[in-house]
């Protein structure tokens, strides 16, 4: 079994690459995000915004893919342990996941239109 507690930089740097990436074939919303966050960059370039505000778009709009990692992991871990049994408290929580996913959206894209279109 590979050990990745005491990894050093580069293959916790890896860990992590490859955590994004298997993400991104996997979970269609995960690919979602991502073209909203290239239309995003392309709409804040072609309306000729600097490099600073180029930036702070594309940081608001990893916002919601990071909501999305979290909610894809904890789901995985969730649907491993339980399996496909039903149970209300379950649905609680993975409802409360997409939740959390719906506001990073809202925040995400939201504050990364008002940087586009403000002022």
């Amino acid at each position: 079994m590979k050990q990745w507690k005491n990894a050093n930089l580069i293959d916790k740097t890896m860990f992590s690459l490859n955590g994004i990436y298997s993400a991104f074939v996997a979970e269609n919303a995960v690919r979602r995000e991502f073209g909203a966050l290239a239309f995003l960059l392309v709409l804040a370039i072609w309306m000729g915004k600097d490099i600073k505000t180029i930036l702070a778009v594309f940081l608001a709009g990893l916002f919601p893919i990071v909501i999305e990692l979290i909610n894809t992991a904890a789901e995985t871990i969730i649907d491993k342990l339980l399996g496909p049994i039903y149970r209300e408290d379950v649905k609680l929580a993975k409802d409360m996941l997409s939740g959390a996913v719906m506001l990073g959206l809202l925040v995400g894209y939201g504050v990364a239109f008002l940087i586009i279109f403000g002022n």
